[in-house]
């Protein structure tokens, strides 16, 4: 209850409700790509993010995802026709956080999740239309959280929908998020003391931390030290 959580705790937790509501779910482990450099010659992202490949009754496939941040779909994206016969591959689709497609990526039995960002197409992750097993995902969400240089040992980041905004920390910096695209608007803070990042965390995110260890060493990602 009112606690937080990233891809792995998410998208598990996700994967429970969708099969004991009848569906088939296949987690996949994915390769991040959204603000990475050039990866022509060879893959220079591992295997740190989770994401499920749904399949409904109508052998409809879609990719379900809650654990991706401020850049991601909050809907499902289709990936093969309700009758399973016709592929979307590259075909474009306009979902409540912008325009997205999924295509083949560079890399051989690999396909990549595409956003549409300022008339350019940009990738988020890539995947194999590949079952993760069990200890994979025990061995990838380990390194995630553990090793020196991860992106969640080395930065502090929140995200939460709110109606139609977006709102995110990263660091030392709150952003409101209204809309995409030309359209959109973004309101941003920067966050200078302990007590004002706690107050968003708890009354904008709904995250209990408790008092102590959970706090301890927070303000270290504030500007002002």
């Amino acid at each position: 209850k009112a606690r937080g959580g990233y891809c792995w705790e998410q998208n598990t937790l996700l994967k429970i409700a969708l099969e004991e509501m009848g569906f088939s779910v296949m987690p996949v482990l994915c390769r991040v790509r959204w603000g990475k450099p050039d990866d022509s010659q060879e893959p220079n992202t591992g295997f740190t993010h989770l994401a499920l490949i749904v399949t409904t009754t109508d052998d409809g496939i879609f990719l379900a995802d809650v654990g991706f941040a401020g850049t991601n779909s909050m809907e499902p994206v289709l990936l093969k026709e309700e009758d399973g016969s016709t592929s979307v591959k590259e075909q474009q689709q306009q979902l409540p956080e912008g325009l997205f497609r999924v295509v083949a990526s560079k890399h051989k039995d690999f396909q990549v999740l595409e956003l549409l960002v300022k008339e350019e197409w940009r990738p988020l992750y890539e995947w194999r239309n590949e079952r993760a097993p069990w200890v994979d995902q025990i061995s990838c969400n380990w390194f995630s959280c553990t090793f020196p240089t991860a992106r969640f040992t080395t930065q502090f980041f929140c995200c939460r929908i709110v109606g139609d905004e977006r709102h995110h920390i990263l660091n030392s910096e709150y952003v409101i998020r209204k809309g995409h695209g030309v359209s959109s608007t973004t309101t941003k803070e920067q966050i200078t003391t302990k007590s004002r990042l706690l107050e968003l965390i708890d009354q904008v995110f709904g995250v209990e931390l408790k008092q102590g260890d959970e706090t301890e060493g927070i303000d270290r990602f504030l500007l002002n030290n």
